[in-house]
């Protein structure tokens, strides 16, 4: 099979229409990007064209559609989501189209209607639509093949460790459909055993009752017996087969659940994240009222030393305008200038005489000095303010004003948090809701356990019924002339199925043996740790050391994936 066009639309990571042509000469097509530029939505979009199905990764939602997209719809609105495969296979071109429609709901968009349509290119180069495109499908390319059509490590590393056995069942199924070796496992089924009335064994062994004579109504009544235990033993193994794949889809949602719940915050989450947020909030509101309080306190009981501090400074003020403006000569005070201007003084302490016209300039420095009121009232005032002990405190007072704005700026951020909370609340699913959905399952696994044993102890006790009934049944039919020509007929068909079996058991032998040889070839090349690979007969793979571990570093389990697939 080669591709040759992929066309999308609304399909996850692709809103819009788009189109990737690939070469159909025979060449290797390669397809990188960035992490999120959508390289596994278009592997996941090869697997849903064809298959109907995607294989999802832990951190991927099952929705197919655009969420940007439906985002955008209006409740009620129809929409779709289109993928289209143009592949040549056979020297014979296809078109592969796959469309499911949508309707926009509250919550989610439900499917309503889905169109699958493969058509063929005919010798005139019409488009022909074929009946039963999946059977087709099926044949160019099975399914069991789909997990290896890219490399994609993300669910093969996860595929090989966790799903080992899971993975070799598929693998096995689809290599048996490529080399048509499911014709030998559907003749083998067909075939049987004596003791299932459905296959061609089982027929011929009861058609013995059919043709013997003499002891009719016992042979008859024992034939009965052994059919309606057949009956009996399909049904339980039908309600067990069904029983076992219920126990696994629960043990699967479970895990599914537990993982959907480990990404998500519960309701109790967000309350209790809310609750904390709102008592610190409380709490940094009290604590700037408190400090607002402790403010306007300590201001009343410094009101005083306010006023006092306000005309001290407004005194010294004063003082030291009067002073700078009139430039009073250092030293000059007034108890100077009243001896200088004494009648008995007749000479300056320096030794000049001093006359009336120096005396009349000394006496003009009186007129420089404060008024007593100024000089009065700031020793007053200091001495008032003393006795009020260390009077105003300017840090204490701005340490109130930054504790109320801190406090209040973050009580602000706590209610801008409680906000954002409240919004991702309204996104988040209700994880109450998947609790209660693996409890159910939980529930449910128990009573499957239950189930699954009461069927196998009815399964035991009808085996041995019809064991003991095939058993009277072939006494009573021995030494019949025609029995014993069924009996020669079954023989015959024995050899044939033990013939199919061994058939079958050679070509799985040397296809897992080729499959073996080929990831071992790759391995080598990549590691330059010794490994063995040891692949079984049912497509098993085994990849260890010399001392027989099977543990691997993650860059170890990356290379065993991509020799696997290279392998294949």
């Amino acid at each position: 099979m080669r591709i040759d066009k992929i066309e999308f639309e609304n399909f996850r990571n692709f809103k819009e229409h788009g189109e990737i042509k690939c070469s159909t000469d025979g060449k290797v097509t390669i397809i990188y990007g960035k992490n999120g530029d959508g390289k596994t939505t278009l592997h996941q979009l090869f697997q849903w064209v064809f298959y109907g199905q995607v294989n999802f990764n832990k951190t991927t939602t099952n929705r197919l559609y655009n969420l940007q997209y439906e985002n955008e719809c209006s409740f009620g609105d129809v929409f779709q989501v289109m993928g289209c495969i143009d592949f040549e296979h056979g020297g014979e071109k296809y078109s592969l189209k796959r469309t499911y429609t949508y309707k926009k709901g509250l919550n989610d968009s439900e499917k309503i209607a889905e169109d699958l349509s493969l058509q063929h290119m005919d010798s005139d180069y019409n488009w022909r639509r074929i009946e039963k495109p999946k059977e087709i499908i099926e044949k160019l390319l099975p399914s069991g093949l789909s997990d290896y059509f890219f490399f994609d490590g993300e669910s093969m590393i996860a595929d090989l460790r966790v799903k080992g056995r899971d993975s070799a069942a598929k693998l096995r199924k689809a290599l048996y459909s490529m080399f048509d070796l499911d014709i030998l496992e559907s003749a083998l089924s067909h075939i049987g055993r004596t003791d299932l009335k459905t296959t061609a064994l089982g027929k011929l062994y009861l058609s013995k009752g059919n043709l013997t004579t003499g002891s009719g109504s016992d042979i008859a009544a024992v034939k009965t017996n052994i059919e309606s235990a057949q009956v009996r033993l399909e049904r339980y193994a039908e309600d067990l087969k069904q029983a076992e794949m219920k126990k696994e889809e629960c043990k699967e949602l479970i895990l599914q659940v537990s993982e959907q719940i480990g990404g998500y915050k519960s309701k109790a989450h967000y309350e209790h994240q809310r609750k904390t947020l709102k008592e610190q909030r409380e709490a940094f509101l009290k604590s700037a009222t408190d400090a607002q309080a402790h403010f306007g306190d300590d201001v009343i009981d410094m009101f005083p030393q306010l006023l006092i501090s306000k005309a001290v400074m407004d005194a010294k003020n004063k003082i030291h305008l009067k002073i700078e403006e009139s430039k009073l000569p250092e030293g000059v005070s007034k108890r100077l200038i009243n001896h200088l201007l004494a009648k008995s003084t007749t000479e300056c302490v320096c030794g000049h005489l001093l006359g009336e016209n120096e005396k009349a300039h000394i006496r003009a420095y009186l007129d420089l000095l404060p008024p007593k009121s100024y000089s009065n009232l700031y020793h007053e005032f200091t001495k008032t303010a003393n006795s009020w002990g260390k009077g105003y405190n300017v840090e204490r007072i701005e340490d109130y004003i930054r504790t109320v704005l801190n406090n209040n700026e973050l009580a602000s951020k706590c209610d801008s948090r409680i906000r954002e909370l409240d919004e991702e609340e309204k996104k988040s699913p209700d994880i109450e809701d998947l609790i209660v959905a693996r409890q159910k399952a939980e529930n449910e696994i128990i009573e499957l356990d239950k189930r699954i044993r009461e069927l196998g102890t009815e399964i035991r006790k009808f085996e041995i019924y019809r064991d003991k009934q095939m058993k009277n049944f072939d006494e009573l039919t021995k030494g019949n002339v025609a029995s014993q020509k069924v009996i020669e007929k079954m023989s015959v068909l024995e050899e044939v199925a033990v013939y199919f079996r061994n058939k079958l058991n050679e070509e799985s032998i040397e296809y897992s043996k080729r499959l073996q040889d080929n990831i071992q070839s790759l391995i080598d090349c990549m590691l330059t740790s010794k490994r063995r690979v040891t692949v079984s007969p049912e497509f098993s793979v085994r990849v260890t050391d010399s001392f027989n571990d099977e543990s691997k570093s993650e860059g170890q389990f990356a290379v065993v994936s991509f020799a696997y697939i290279g392998g294949i």
